[in-house]
């Protein structure tokens, strides 16, 4: 019974740490994004469609700073990208500090 209770808890620790980087709605609604590839400015985004979870606004698209198009979340990148340009384009959130 304690080794269940052990593995239990091991388990939960190590959920608790895992890093959750869902792309929510910042409070002031103006989301900043950084080109990976050029990291030097932050450039201004649209947000263009949301959803509801848990209780808070994830971004599903923001409009890419270049071309307009819709950007989708890749949670393997975990960032933003746009197809369009020949080549993919992959945008970070940034602080708005």
């Amino acid at each position: 019974m304690m080794e269940k209770y052990k593995i239990q808890m091991k388990a939960y620790r190590k959920k608790r740490m895992k890093e959750d980087n869902t792309p929510f709605v910042p409070p002031d609604r103006i989301v900043y994004v950084m080109d990976s590839l050029d990291p030097g400015k932050k450039i201004k985004a649209e947000v263009m469609t949301t959803r509801i979870k848990a209780q808070r606004e994830v971004i599903d698209t923001l409009a890419c700073p270049v071309c307009k198009n819709p950007m989708t979340w890749d949670q393997c990148w975990e960032g933003f990208t746009c197809n369009k340009h020949g080549k993919r384009a992959i945008y970070e959130m940034v602080k708005n500090q």
